[in-house]
């Protein structure tokens, strides 16, 4: 099985939670839900000392089953609302039909925060959309399940890869909870793993050897990020329901009982 955490993203969705608890955003007793779920998020969170873990998949051979994790629907999930302390999903919005109302559902889930981990739709990524390094679909997941998951809601269709902007979190967000202004702390980088098809890439386009495509790629991918993390193609994001307020238009039941 290839490490976990070669996976685009993987280290950055680790770094972010271990940066949580270091600030006690997340505790190590708090309740945490993992939606979409892996053999990853299991590493990362005991890794990070998290105690009071529930695991689930949309894929019904997700390595999360054997996790005890359900297989659910991320559309509908079968709890009451803020019914655990965080809810976390990396690399999972974007294999869903409905990517918003799947995050709507954690939105509700989640008494203090929601974290994810997908792409972002940047003006670069869209640059290396058209030039063949990444796709618009999801192909290869579903060819390497042997075409019967890996695609979009867990089947064997290829997803659209959807990838998010800040202003579409921030529009979401607004319109999930519109009576409060809900705190959005948003990270951007590059990261692309073990960088394996970038610099397949590379070979093929200036025929480079082996050793001289992967140093392009991990000098290119560090230069990136001194001077353009915000065009990267990570985009995570921890949306903070423990920091939220009142807009100051909405009036409380307090007040509206006093002026009745």
């Amino acid at each position: 099985m290839e490490n976990p955490m070669t996976e685009p993203g993987a280290t950055t969705f680790a770094r972010l939670l271990k940066g949580h608890l270091d600030r006690g955003v997340v505790r190590p007793g708090d309740s945490v839900l993992v939606q979409f779920a892996g053999t990853f998020d299991e590493l990362v969170c005991k890794e990070v000392g998290l105690t009071n873990v529930t695991f689930n998949n949309i894929a019904p051979d997700s390595p999360s089953s054997e996790l005890g994790g359900q297989v659910i629907d991320a559309h509908h999930m079968p709890y009451e609302t803020a019914s655990f302390d965080h809810v976390m999903g990396h690399s999972g919005l974007h294999h869903c039909s409905r990517p918003h109302e799947a995050l709507h559902e954690m939105y509700r889930i989640a008494r203090n925060t929601v974290l994810f981990v997908e792409n972002q739709d940047s003006a670069f990524m869209r640059a290396a959309t058209k030039a063949g390094v990444v796709g618009w679909y999801e192909l290869a997941a579903v060819v390497a399940d042997g075409y019967d998951t890996g695609g979009v809601d867990g089947t064997g269709v290829p997803n659209f890869v959807y990838r998010w902007t800040r202003r579409d979190l921030y529009k979401a967000v607004a319109a999930f909870d519109p009576a409060y202004d809900i705190p959005i702390e948003v990270h951007t980088e590059w990261n692309l793993g073990t960088g394996r098809v970038a610099s397949e890439v590379l070979k093929r386009k200036l025929r480079l050897s082996d050793e001289t495509a992967n140093r392009v790629f991990t000098n290119g991918q560090r230069a990136l990020n001194k001077v353009a993390s915000r065009q990267g193609n990570i985009f995570a994001a921890t949306i903070r329901k423990d920091l939220a307020t009142l807009h100051p238009w909405m009036a409380t039941p307090q007040e509206m009982r006093r002026d009745a």
